[in-house]
């Protein structure tokens, strides 16, 4: 069983998103299809409010996360590091370029990233689900078949983004967490906390209504012999 979403049901998830993005996912159902994104209204609901919430509904430029933080909004991300701007700034200075060391720094050794390398400002959060560190490009490039360790930037295609959401969300095994109606538990798998719990939960609830009047159909596939 499949639930089956028209343009028009794209269209009115995704509002801000480019024609580009509708399309891929008219074309690309197959990838949530065999990811089992779509054989519940409960998956299907919980994976798009997390993908919404991560690129506002496929609408930041370039479906690519921004470096250009302030020495504020840095300390406001990671207080556990800085007690204010003035850290920020003493650490990492103010010269053209102080972001990336800040990421580089940051995200290094983790996240699969090596520390003294650029990692942390190269493997950036991109496509819908926002991957992040150079293990998640590995692990959804690995499933999608795309090189994305050497070549990051596909992971903001529109043409990919149905089977970045798919792969991503088979790579976090989320459809045991749906299935047992655990959305904080795939919000924390999604990010590693429960970062945008109130906005992913009112995107879910906004998609409610669509979601739930989807057609359910089978699919019926070829016997092998068949195929032959």
């Amino acid at each position: 069983m499949v639930l089956r979403l028209a343009e028009s049901d794209w269209r009115t998830i995704f509002p801000k998103a480019p024609d580009a993005i509708i399309t891929a996912f008219m074309d690309g159902a197959a990838a949530l299809n065999d990811a089992g994104i779509t054989q519940s209204r409960t998956r299907l609901a919980y994976a798009l409010a997390n993908v919404e919430h991560e690129c506002d509904g496929f609408s930041i430029p370039s479906l690519t996360e921004n470096l250009n933080y302030s020495a504020k909004r840095m300390a406001e991300v990671w207080p556990n590091r800085f007690n204010s701007a003035d850290d920020v700034r003493k650490k990492y200075g103010t010269a053209p370029g102080w972001q990336q060391k800040a990421f580089d720094d940051i995200y290094g050794n983790r996240l699969g990233n090596r520390p003294g390398t650029n990692d942390g400002s190269t493997y950036i959060g991109r496509g819908g689900p926002q991957i992040t560190g150079r293990g998640g490009y590995r692990e959804v490039g690995k499933r999608c078949e795309l090189d994305l360790v050497n070549n990051p930037q596909l992971a903001a295609t529109p043409t990919v983004q149905p089977a970045i959401l798919a792969a991503f969300w088979s790579w976090k095994n989320m459809n045991p967490l749906a299935d047992a109606g655990d959305f904080k538990g795939c919000v924390k798998k999604w990010n590693g906390a429960t970062n945008g719990l109130a906005d992913r939960m009112k995107r879910m609830t906004g998609n409610d209504p669509i979601i739930q009047r989807l057609t359910n159909v089978a699919t019926i596939l070829p016997k092998l012999d068949e195929i032959a």
